[in-house]
């Protein structure tokens, strides 16, 4: 096996272990979110006095709708329990610290200056492990671009 040919199966077997890592993850924050979402759908519900005159199988019903539709927005247990937290100088309590909720501040920061809005990570990471993954590449492909070219010399 050459070393270009090992450069490419590792850059494969990365690529392949980061996809693979991603859905991994994705699939494991639903399954999570998913039961807690329910409990804190049940919570709110119960939680409210218009609710202590239905019965327990209402209740059920209720908690499964709202957890389908919230599913379907894309809801989490988080967002529904979030409160904006009210800062002691009221200047200071605009819409965008509403705007990023719990992330921290250089984090939300760095959400608007490159244009994305929210608390929602997902893409802002991605763009980061895929642009290190590039210069990872780039770096691989100099090097055997120098490992070539030294070898020519030596051979003139």
């Amino acid at each position: 096996m050459t070393h270009t040919s090992s450069i490419r199966t590792l850059t494969i077997v990365i690529v392949m272990f980061l996809f693979a890592w991603i859905a991994l993850a994705h699939v494991v924050q639903a399954q999570e979110s998913s039961g807690d979402l329910r409990a804190t759908i049940r919570a709110e519900l119960l939680s409210d006095p218009r609710t202590s005159s239905l019965s327990q199988a209402q209740i059920e019903e209720m908690v499964d709708v709202l957890l389908q539709e919230a599913q379907k927005q894309g809801v989490t247990s988080h967002d529904i329990q979030w409160r904006p937290a009210p800062s002691a100088d009221p200047a200071e309590d605009s819409g965008s610290a509403v705007a990023c909720g719990n992330v921290p501040s250089i984090l939300c920061a760095m959400n608007t200056a490159f244009g994305f809005d929210g608390s929602d990570l997902k893409i802002p990471i991605g763009l980061a492990a895929s642009s290190i993954l590039l210069i990872v590449l780039i770096g691989l492909m100099i090097e055997e671009h120098r490992r070539r070219a030294g070898a020519i010399a030596r051979s003139l």
